[in-house]
């Protein structure tokens, strides 16, 4: 393909993120000698290290509450961080944009409470949430921890009724930190069960828990390296105004009051905040899987091999090759479309949840469907490139030090973190079916039907939808709305997770094709359009049997489109892609990005 324009990639960044110059800003804050990569000799001196790295970049943000105030800023430091350290990112989203987060939004602001914010603010305490109960799948919607109102305190006692509903991985590690968690509890006063509040609970001190609060370190976990823990209570007393209440109050006569609530919504309004966790997670997950695809871009360019057709070519110069790492930027492209999308709408609409959406399986899609369905996808799209990506690095690929199996982690962590993700699409093909104001869009293909027409794309995408839609309501009828049981249901699930997967795959293609239509007429349009093609002929190809089998794609439309597939990968102009992704190679520091990757690979664990 001929070279791009030199403003190309600027355009690019501005189509990913909405700001061209975003990633350069916030670079300087990892410019540190604490996010430069190494071997810690153990896992509490990682430990150590991750806690520092999450002060020193507390101290550059301000403060957690200076952070807060922009949050598209915080959402992209994140996605940063991730990149740099998945685990600093860990601790920092849960820091930020749950615990302290929460405290701010729900919380009333009394004197018990700005204390405690303003140790959270400083770091000099790290926030944590509990909400997983050990014991039981889908605790998140029949949460057992209770918070007893004790007026002689005054405030609350919390108590974890069974070894069973134990707090599960909180990384509340016995170190010299102080630690603090919101945690999700049942509250009870003398008129009964009020539902699950958030309440910001004093952990550990540094040195030893605090009263009435037991932790148990859970063994170590290479996927997810952080001190994670089991954390029960026994009457642990919280203090009145750690109560992050909402618009509830008890009168000092301990009369419960919450007009503005119903009680069905109770804990949808308490996990208000996990919308700004699922947008920091599907944010992290987009960063690395665009970092996963400058990596393997750069290697194969720089990775040289012979065979016996070929002497000393490189490695990309091989269209199988090819047919991998530019679908690697294909998803990169697409997950980032997607996330900003959903962050963009995030911003300019309120972020109330819905009142009165039903909660089946778990809250998460109450509360956000589309940030929910944003980290489903991202992470689809992270396992898919990062597990790809490895194969084609080989041995490389499984180095730490390369950094592919740490994001590969950490996509396999956001399977279950913020939500389980088939619960998620479980939810959201009940909603999608049972919402009488949802349809899947109408869209007629062309006439001629090209393969190579967007429009077929367009209308394959929809058509799937459209399909699996329409046999769910067929199928389900009235009963969508009931409770049913659960022999009836287990018949539909796969049908439900079909239609919720179809649905998020056609957003993305949405969001893909409205950020290449918003640049036409330009240059960039020029570079981005055959990445498009690629990553929508992917999707379609991928579902080829089910389009096969309804009759919405011909055998011979399916064959046009491999081949398609296969000319559009001569259309790519990669270097200037890779370049607009922002992937911050020299502080990353894999050795594979580099020409110089066999010598930097030999000092990389000096």
């Amino acid at each position: 393909m001929p070279p791009s324009a030199p403003g190309v990639p600027d355009r690019l960044r501005e189509a990913l993120t909405g700001d061209a110059g975003l990633a350069e800003r916030i670079r300087p804050l990892f410019d540190h000698p604490v996010f430069v990569p190494r071997e810690c000799p153990s896992v509490e001196d990682y430990h150590h290290l991750n806690h520092e790295r999450l002060r020193v970049l507390n101290d550059r943000l301000g403060g957690g509450r200076e952070a807060l105030k922009a949050p598209e800023r915080l959402f992209a430091v994140l996605g940063h961080a991730a990149v740099i350290d998945p685990s600093l990112f860990l601790r920092a989203m849960v820091h930020y944009e749950v615990c302290l987060n929460a405290a701010l939004l729900l919380g009333d602001g009394n004197a018990e409470l700005d204390e405690a914010v303003a140790r959270l603010d400083t770091l000099s305490t790290i926030g944590n949430v509990l909400i997983t109960e050990v014991g039981r799948g889908g605790s998140h919607v029949s949460v057992r921890t209770r918070a007893e109102y004790d007026p002689s305190l005054p405030g609350f006692r919390i108590t974890t009724p069974t070894p069973d509903d134990a707090k599960f991985m909180a990384p509340v590690g016995p170190d010299a930190t102080a630690h603090a968690g919101v945690v999700y509890a049942r509250l009870h006063t003398t008129e009964g069960d009020h539902g699950v509040f958030p309440f910001l609970v004093d952990l550990h001190d540094g040195k030893r828990p605090a009263p009435g609060v037991r932790v148990t370190r859970l063994p170590h976990s290479t996927v997810s390296p952080l001190p994670h823990s089991l954390v029960s209570f026994h009457s642990a007393p919280v203090p009145f105004g750690r109560w992050l209440r909402d618009t509830a109050e008890i009168s000092p006569q301990g009369r419960f009051e919450e007009p503005s609530t119903r009680a069905d919504d109770r804990l949808v309004r308490s996990l208000t905040v996990s919308s700004a966790a699922s947008a920091a997670g599907a944010t992290a997950l987009a960063a690395v899987t665009r970092a996963t695809a400058g990596l393997v871009h750069r290697y194969s360019r720089h990775r040289v091999t012979t065979s016996a057709i070929c002497e000393n070519a490189p490695v990309i110069d091989y269209k199988i090759q090819q047919e991998s790492v530019y679908g690697a930027l294909a998803e990169a492209y697409a997950t980032t479309f997607l996330v900003h999308r959903a962050l963009h709408r995030r911003a300019r609409e309120s972020t109330e949840p819905t009142p009165g959406r039903r909660t089946t399986w778990a809250p998460w899609t109450a509360v956000s469907r589309e940030l929910s369905l944003a980290k489903v996808e991202a992470t689809a799209s992270a396992e898919r490139v990062c597990a790809e990506s490895r194969r084609r690095c080989g041995a490389h690929g499984t180095l730490t030090v390369n950094r592919i199996p740490v994001y590969e982690s950490l996509s396999h962590i956001y399977n279950s973190a913020g939500g389980d993700n088939r619960l998620i699409l479980l939810d959201t093909g009940r909603d999608l079916v049972s919402t009488t104001g949802h349809s899947p869009p109408e869209t007629v293909p062309p006439e001629g039907r090209d393969p190579a027409d967007p429009r077929v794309w367009s209308h394959l995408f929809g058509e799937r939808e459209r399909t699996l839609h329409a046999r769910a309501r067929s199928t389900l009828g009235d009963t969508i709305g009931t409770a049913g049981s659960l022999e009836r249901w287990n018949e539909h699930l796969w049908l439900l997770l079909d239609l919720a997967s179809a649905h998020s795959r056609r957003l993305a293609f949405d969001a893909f094709a409205e950020a290449l239509e918003e640049l036409r007429g330009t240059e960039a349009h020029a570079t981005l359009a055959p990445l498009f093609g690629l990553w929508a002929l992917n999707g379609i190809i991928d579902r080829a049997a089910e389009h096969l089998a309804s009759g919405s794609l011909t055998p011979e439309e399916y064959t046009a489109m491999r081949d398609l597939r296969r000319s559009l990968l001569g259309e790519i102009d990669a270097e200037v892609l890779v370049d607009a992704l922002d992937v911050p190679f020299e502080q990353i520091r894999a050795p594979l990005a580099s020409p110089d990757y066999v010598r930097l690979l030999g000092t990389a664990g000096a």
